[in-house]
């Protein structure tokens, strides 16, 4: 005898074991389902089935204590020693390390566990991944959780991979892939984490071959994957591999599962009959003779039924048939069927002296059985000490005989069928006295596991728990107390079994019961005073509750009464404030005036009503049924008409600022402007964007405007420049430029007089006086001012060299003049060719465009020229990315080329990438990009032409402007026509809405 302590004892009832891993076997079963080297049982601990696994050249024994046992080869450290060696242990050894275990696998090199609360546990080779640890390399000397995987209930290993099934019939794979048999749907040296395989239906089962794969689903399916030489994978055909798993066709429903090196077997449901197919070389097939080809279609094996446990060595077959007879069939080098001899078997033979066998497991050339007594019994190869003797040798062991395994068994002092857990003997049967299981309390024989739960303050059924059950209580008695707490039930307490209330006393509720146990009911008016709601109508409609006949009820706070005006319905007829409202109107500008589609009946004004009806603009004061009417082209007065009683001027001259504004100039002399004016482009004294055009006031007498990029100039008929807007390089010319010297209002150029013309770029700005010469001022970057330099400019400066001049126009960033002798002149920016003399060399001062002669006009867009000749043709040259030249091609042009197709031309004009060209028919066309629908042919933002398009839809057009990326137009008529960016209002037409197509835009 000896003493050794305990952590704690329990006692568990497992779940089905499922089937068979090549080198591995489970627990025994007590319902006759075939076993396998997979276990499928329930999350407990800690007495457990015992189990045997068998990898290449070791041996692993499970105990029914959840204890882990190892012999054999360790030279990966698949033993759990903690350490390697190239010397065999043949002397069974505990696994330390473990927590409780209740099966266990075994693949060539390395051991699995998997411990009751569903955790898998590894050690030995890693040099695949086998491990699941998330590297791969080396060896892992001690077990190993796998963090990857939990809720597992069955496992299997072999060759140098690992298989373990989830509770949800998920299966994980992991370890050497060469094959495919990890089922990731590719070939690799490794995986070295867990990962699902995929295509599977539900699993029950799972077996591991050396380097291939099986699975049994929960419909009794069979399907294969991985190494596929010998047709193992069921395909029905030898290939070299099979990367996802296929359907085994051919088969019975199907139990159990087991594989082997190039082999595979399935036990079939109905009979207990055993099919096999894959290689036969050795007879494992089991066919009756042996073959080097291999078997591909699933066949039964004769001469065997009723099995109850599979398992497959590496080229051998075993299997347990009835109650505990063993057979073996195939590869006998080693002596490894345990039949006496060495010769290979095509059939099954019997396992000499074996006829009580509980569970089988086969290595690569030997076998492990478990059966009563001595539990663990081996034979086969044992030059690694695989067979546990305490000895190796190189001679085959040819049957069974029993390994250095006893089992554990305590001394029962109560006879109560459990025993002392200090008092126990290792041995193959138990002495007198001596039993299996384990007690609490060794010397009460009422306390023991199983026992019935009685109320004495003790854990007699030794679960941990003390007088827990029905037999402790629990019938209904009478408490002698009043209301609920009356009803009572039986209850075991340090004073026996009492009777105690079943409901305790508690605050008073609105039910008809006594909840205080006071013999009162409902006492308080308990749930009573809370606010409710009748469901009357009007003020009848409030209430509180009120607790009557265990219900709780809502009674009015107040009754009806004779309406008055307050918002309520005091009358309670489902009307508020009858015969007392008055009609209002919502005025949202302030003005008294107020929308008629918006009004209230109410018998006060509420805040934001007015009595007075017909405002025909609610978001503007300065319209509404008394105002006084102005011209401004909007109904002020709200009488339907516009501006009635007053002269209208008419539109005479229009300007397109580049960046979507506008500028407008009427015949008596005054200046509109729409659009965007974050610089203070529209001269209102903002920067507020308007989206109706809006006079500059003190501006009067003007005879010309232009627009540049923020900045606007208009000459007056006394030859003065008055400018505004953007100011940053001196572009206003009043002396003054750089940050914060914007000008919101007109500021005269006192320096300059005598002007009859005025062009503004970008941001540079020309001016003609009347004796033919040029002045410029502003950006300077490129030299388009002209004078030689590249100074910035804050007041005009002279162009020299340029006299008889009669035209001007500023570009992007250059310029151009024409002579009297009808010569054209260029400077400044050039590397698009604008310049139009053959070179893309920049311009400090003005040089002549070769090849022009009968001009008319000239005009430009950003990096782009146009010319019109006295004949109405059109010739373009500079930029022509988005086909702006209009000449069929996107080819940039450094001399001027003609637009063909374009003849009676009698204006053009030029945007950032477009062009645009009036008719002496008033019919407008157009070319070049379209991102804002500037062309005004319809089409999208990507549309652009390379050649002229007619403007559908406009005719009877007098004079256009172009800015960078939006068109005006003026008919005939007196209407203004607009279309392309409109993000800020420069169209003019009340909106912010791209236009690719023309509309008309506001009357002012």
């Amino acid at each position: 005898m000896r003493r050794e302590s305990r952590s704690g004892l329990a006692v568990v009832a497992l779940g089905l074991a499922l089937v068979l891993a090549a080198c591995g076997s489970p627990p025994p079963e007590s319902d006759g389902d075939v076993r396998t080297g997979t276990v499928s049982q329930g999350l407990t601990a800690v007495k457990v089935p015992q189990a045997v696994a068998a990898g290449a050249y070791h041996s692993l024994f499970l105990k029914k204590d959840g204890s882990v046992w190892a012999w054999g080869q360790n030279v990966a450290g698949q033993l759990g020693t903690g350490s390697t060696s190239s010397t065999p242990q043949p002397q069974p050894s505990q696994v330390g390390g473990l927590p409780a275990i209740k099966a266990v696998a075994a693949g060539v090199a390395h051991s699995l566990a998997l411990d009751v609360d569903g955790n898998v546990w590894a050690w030995g080779q890693n040099a695949s991944g086998q491990m699941g640890t998330g590297t791969a390399g080396g060896t892992v000397l001690v077990p190993t959780k796998v963090a990857a995987l939990s809720s597992i209930q069955a496992i299997a290993a072999n060759g140098s991979f690992s298989l373990a099934l989830g509770v949800d019939g998920r299966l994980w794979a992991w370890g050497q892939n060469s094959s495919g048999q990890v089922g990731t749907g590719g070939t690799s040296a490794s995986v070295a984490t867990p990962g699902v395989v995929q295509g599977l239906p539900p699993v029950r089962a799972v077996a591991a071959g050396v380097n291939h794969a099986l699975a049994l689903t929960r419909d009794g399916r069979v399907w294969g994957w991985g190494m596929n030489t010998s047709g193992q994978a069921g395909t029905g055909a030898t290939s070299t591999a099979v990367l996802t798993p296929v359907q085994v066709a051919g088969l019975p429903i199907a139990k159990a599962v087991a594989a082997g090196a190039g082999h595979s077997l399935i036990v079939d449901e109905q009979f207990g009959n055993v099919w096999a197919w894959g290689q036969n070389t050795f007879g494992q097939v089991g066919t009756g003779s042996t073959s080097t080809t291999p078997v591909v279609t699933p066949r039964p094996v004769d001469g065997i039924f009723a099995v109850t446990v599979l398992v497959a060595g590496h080229n051998s077959s075993m299997a347990i048939i009835g109650n505990g007879l063993a057979v073996a069939w195939g590869h006998n080098v080693s002596g490894q069927l345990g039949n006496g001899g060495t010769v290979n078997s095509a059939s099954p033979v019997g396992v000499t002296g074996l006829t009580n066998a509980t569970a089988l497991a086969a290595g690569a050339q030997h076998a492990l059985a478990l059966r009563p007594g001595c539990p663990v019994w081996a034979w086969g190869n044992n030059s690694q000490g695989q067979l546990g003797t305490g000895t190796t040798s190189t001679a085959p062991v040819t049957s069974p005989g029993s390994a250095l395994i006893s089992n554990t068994f305590y001394f029962d002092g109560d006879m109560d069928g459990f025993g002392d857990e200090y008092i126990f003997e290792q041995s193959c049967e138990p002495s007198a006295g001596f039993v299996e299981d384990l007690d609490c309390d060794d010397y009460t024989p009422t306390t023991h596991p199983g026992a019935a739960e009685v109320c004495n303050g003790l854990d007699d059924n030794c679960d941990g728990v003390v007088d827990e059950g029905p037999s402790t209580g629990g019938e209904t008695c009478e408490t002698g107390l009043q209301g609920v707490c009356a009803a009572g039930v039986m209850a075991c307490t340090p004073d026996g079994v009492v009777c105690q209330p079943r409901t305790t006393a508690s605050a008073e509720q609105c039910d008809n019961l006594d909840n205080d146990c006071d013999g009162q009911v409902d006492e308080g008016n308990p749930g009573g005073l809370q606010a409710c709601a009748t469901g009357q109508l009007g003020v009848c409609g409030e209430g509180v509750t009120y607790c009557a006949n265990g219900a709780i009820a809502c009674v009015p706070t107040q009754g009806a009464s004779s309406e008055v005006c307050d918002g309520k319905d005091n009358d309670c007829d489902g009307q508020v404030d009858e015969g007392l409202l008055q009609t209002w109107y919502r005025d949202q500008d302030a003005d008294s005036y107020g929308l008629s589609s918006q009004s209230v009946q109410a018998c006060a004004r509420p805040t934001g009503y007015v009595a007075n009806a017909g405002d025909c603009d609610d978001a503007n004061p300065a319209a509404n049924p008394g105002a006084p009417e102005v011209l401004d082209g909007q109904d002020n007065d709200c009488d339907g008409q516009v501006d009635e009683g007053l002269a209208v001027q008419t539109l005479q001259k229009l300007a397109g600022g580049h960046n979507n504004f506008s500028v407008f100039l009427k015949s008596d002399g005054t200046v509109w402007t729409a659009g965007i004016n974050l610089m203070g482009e529209l001269g209102d004294g903002t920067t507020t964007d308007r989206r109706i055009p809006a006079q500059v006031q003190g501006l009067t007498g003007v005879v010309a405007i232009t627009a540049g990029g923020h900045h606007v100039l208009a000459l007056k008929q006394d030859g003065t420049v008055w400018a505004w807007g953007y100011n940053a390089w001196g572009q206003i010319g009043d002396g003054t430029g750089g940050p914060g010297k914007n000008r919101l209002t007109p500021v005269q150029l006192t320096s300059l007089t005598g002007v009859t013309a005025i062009s503004a770029g970008d941001n540079h700005t020309l001016a003609l006086k009347q004796d033919g010469t040029v002045w410029a001022w502003g950006n300077n970057s490129y030299g388009q001012v002209g004078d030689g330099t590249k100074t910035l400019r804050y007041s005009p400066v002279r162009v020299p060299g340029l006299t008889g001049v009669t035209a001007i126009v500023a570009g992007g960033y250059y310029s151009l003049a024409m002579k009297q002798d009808g010569t054209v002149w260029a400077w400044g920016h050039n590397a698009n060719g604008q310049l139009g003399d053959g070179t893309t060399t920049e311009r400090l001062g003005p040089v002549r465009v070769p090849g022009l002669a009968n001009v008319a006009a000239l005009t430009t867009g950003y990096l782009h020229t146009y010319a019109l000749k006295q004949d109405g043709t059109v010739w373009a040259w500079g930029s022509n990315q988005l086909g702006q030249l209009g000449d069929g091609t996107q080819t940039t042009r450094l001399s001027p080329v003609q637009v063909p197709g374009l003849t009676n031309v009698v204006s053009v004009g030029g945007g950032y990438s477009h062009s645009t060209a009036l008719k002496s028919d008033g019919t407008v066309w157009a070319w070049g990009g379209n991102t804002s629908g500037q062309l005004g042919v319809g089409g999208t933002s990507t549309t652009k032409l390379l050649t002229p398009a007619q403007v559908p839809g406009l005719t009877g057009v007098t004079a256009f402007a172009s800015g960078w990326h939006h068109v005006l137009a003026l008919k005939q008529d007196g209407t203004l026509w607009s279309w392309g960016e409109n993000g800020y209002g420069g169209l003019a037409d009340g909106t912010v809405t791209d236009r690719y197509t023309p509309v008309q835009a506001l009357s002012f």
